[in-house]
């Protein structure tokens, strides 16, 4: 039965805006639950921002605390510790480094101590019988260090056992990625033994004696033979407390043995780290270092090194 054209006008008139009404009903709901999840969604990512933020600043304290110089080869965590370097031989050859240093932790027990050089300056002038304003510039040799801590081999000892020590094993792989003309490289891949032993001392310092042995795993015809003993002895102790503007202080003597099996000659070089820790793990450094006892050209007559430490 066909219904009355009024009766159909009238039904139209009513429910056209009723549908129309609800369509922008549900539009407005839809973009008013879009910018509540939007604004739930930034409100979380600033959230976790902030959580990761803090999580990675007591991480840093927390290294900090158990290793306020960054030299404490126990302690293995992540750090970005460039330096320069200048170094005069006793045959007169200037050296010039600039080095990016740093450690990479792969367990609380295993890292890796990388040394990038990133570039060297050679200047040959004051070496007798070399023509005056010769120098060279470029790339050095790449070395990687890698250490481990047994936990087994960890001791105590003291009153109450309230001091730590540690022995460690590593290696230490030189790479020759130097620039070749310019004689910046050893021409020569060579590997060295790591055996260290670390204790702690009186009055919150600690004694460090790393012992490597170098030999040439693989090298070319004009590289010479290496057989070669290379001592890391040195003892950090804090000077001044934290809290103050000339607190956190502290100095590092470092000896270094060195005994050339091939040669059959030694050297002595001692240095000393003078730093301040800005903030934990903020440390800025000096070290001078002279050369003692030298029999070869190519020893050390003095050095000096300038560099920075960041925690990461």
């Amino acid at each position: 039965m066909k219904k009355p054209a009024l009766a159909q006008s009238w039904i139209g008139r009513c429910v056209l805006p009723l549908v129309v009404a609800l369509a922008f009903s549900g539009t407005s709901f839809a973009q008013d639950a879009s910018k509540e999840e939007q604004d739930v969604s930034e409100e979380e990512i600033e959230k976790f921002k902030e959580t990761k933020k803090a999580a990675k600043k007591e991480k840093v304290s927390e290294v900090a605390e158990q290793d306020a110089t960054g030299n404490d080869p126990r302690v293995f965590a992540n750090k970005w510790m460039p330096f320069y370097r200048q170094t005069e031989l006793d045959n007169g050859l200037t050296q010039q480094d600039l080095t990016a240093f740093g450690t990479m932790a792969f367990s609380p027990t295993m890292g890796m101590f990388y040394e990038l050089p990133l570039a060297q300056y050679r200047d040959f002038s004051d070496i007798s019988g070399v023509e005056e304003g010769s120098d060279a510039i470029g790339i050095g040799d790449v070395s990687l260090k890698f250490l481990y801590r047994p936990r087994a081999l960890d001791f105590h000892y003291g009153k109450e056992g309230k001091k730590s020590g540690s022995i460690l094993f590593g290696t230490d792989m030189v790479l020759p990625t130097g620039t070749t003309d310019d004689g910046l490289t050893g021409s020569a891949l060579l590997l060295a033994p790591i055996v260290a032993v670390v204790v702690d001392t009186p009055v919150h310092g600690f004694f460090a004696m790393l012992n490597l042995y170098y030999f040439d795993a693989y090298k070319t015809d004009m590289a010479p033979e290496t057989s070669r003993y290379v001592g890391r002895w040195f003892y950090m102790q804090p000077l001044t407390k934290p809290g103050h503007w000339w607190g956190a202080i502290f100095v590092m003597p470092e000896f270094q043995p060195i005994y050339d099996f091939e040669t059959e000659t030694s050297s002595l070089w001692i240095g000393l780290e003078i730093g301040k820790m800005f903030a934990p793990g903020r440390i800025g450094y000096i070290k001078p270092g002279w050369g003692i006892d030298n029999t070869e050209g190519t020893d050390r007559e003095s050095t000096f090194e300038v560099g920075f430490r960041w925690f990461f």
